[in-house]
């Protein structure tokens, strides 16, 4: 009797580990971090940035002034097939905020994000985006 209810409970730990396994793979929580191919310095986000991925020019900003308490509509410029997106802190992982931008054209990407919580009071971001799987990493700060 003993042996079964162990069974049981071992196959009960077993599915769940493969649930959360599947899940954490969804959400990027065990994505290895690679390193970026362009870091850029982007001071005033809403008022836009320029890079380049293989001679394809992007420009990546937000429609209005970066605020930890407002939303961030993201927009983003150039040619992809897909594009996502996570704010972080400079040097402190903020756990998972994966965006996916959408687009009509595969040239104008949008979506709508936010800031992740801060109890430091920071005010200095690094956007992490994915652009057909190249990373860039762009800093910026937040009024």
């Amino acid at each position: 009797m003993k042996t079964w209810i162990i069974k049981l409970a071992v196959g009960h730990l077993v599915v769940l580990a493969l649930i959360l396994g599947v899940i954490g793979s969804k959400f990027g929580w065990f994505t290895p971090e690679n390193e970026p191919e362009v870091r850029i310095d982007c001071p005033i986000f809403s008022e836009g940035c320029l890079f380049s991925l293989d001679k394809e020019n992007y420009q990546v900003k937000s429609q209005e002034p970066l605020s930890a308490n407002k939303p961030v509509q993201l927009l983003v410029t150039g040619k992809a097939k897909s594009i996502h997106a996570s704010w972080q802190m400079q040097d402190m992982e903020m756990g998972p905020n994966n965006y996916r931008l959408l687009s009509h054209d595969q040239q104008h990407w949008h979506a709508q994000t936010a800031l992740p919580f801060c109890t430091n009071k920071r005010q200095d971001w690094l956007l992490k985006l994915d652009i057909d799987g190249r990373r860039i990493n762009i800093s910026t700060v937040s009024s």
